[in-house]
């Protein structure tokens, strides 16, 4: 049995480099799959941080918007809005606009600075104001009947791809 072993031949030449030709190809395969995945994770992070500044953002505006007691600037279909507010018993007067830029940020101000950045990267925002409940085309300006403020805010995400976020908020301190 030994002797056996012992004349037996090994791999030729031609055979370990068609072995490692073909390892090699399905290394590189194996590889780009990889690849693939991590490029899939990193822009589903990112994306994922645009729903979540969006969403955030959302939830201020219609914090904000809830509790207006008065708009001193606001126009239909407008990108920006200044209004009044009660906060701890005090009247305050803020403003939200946005640069009408794609990428410039929505900027929150409160007057007493030059603006605080409320949400960067947009590629759209807009105000509509409606009268009514059931309205589908909104009011061209806003006036003292005017019980919803429409808002849709656009974000830029991976590969320039826009989450959109809308919402309809009813003012609930207006005279």
């Amino acid at each position: 049995m030994i002797k056996l072993i012992a004349n037996k031949s090994g791999f030729s030449l031609i055979e370990l480099i068609v072995v490692m030709i073909i390892s090699g190809i399905l290394v590189l395969f194996g590889s780009l799959g990889i690849i693939n995945a991590v490029d899939s994770f990193f822009s589903q992070k990112t994306n994922s941080e645009v729903a979540y500044k969006g969403q955030l953002a959302m939830i201020r505006i219609s914090k904000e918007f809830r509790n207006l007691s008065a708009v001193t600037s606001g126009q239909g279909k407008s990108n920006s809005i200044v209004y009044n507010n009660y906060r701890n018993g005090i009247l305050e007067t803020h403003k939200l606009s946005w640069g009408k830029t794609s990428g410039d940020p929505l900027l929150y101000d409160d007057f007493s600075s030059n603006g605080k950045t409320l949400v960067d990267s947009v590629k759209n925002f807009k105000l509509e104001y409606y009268d009514a409940y059931n309205d589908t085309t909104p009011a061209s300006t806003w006036s003292s009947s005017t019980i919803l403020i429409g808002v849709t805010l656009e974000l830029i995400g991976v590969d320039n791809k826009s989450s959109v976020f809308t919402g309809k908020i009813a003012p609930r301190n207006l005279p």
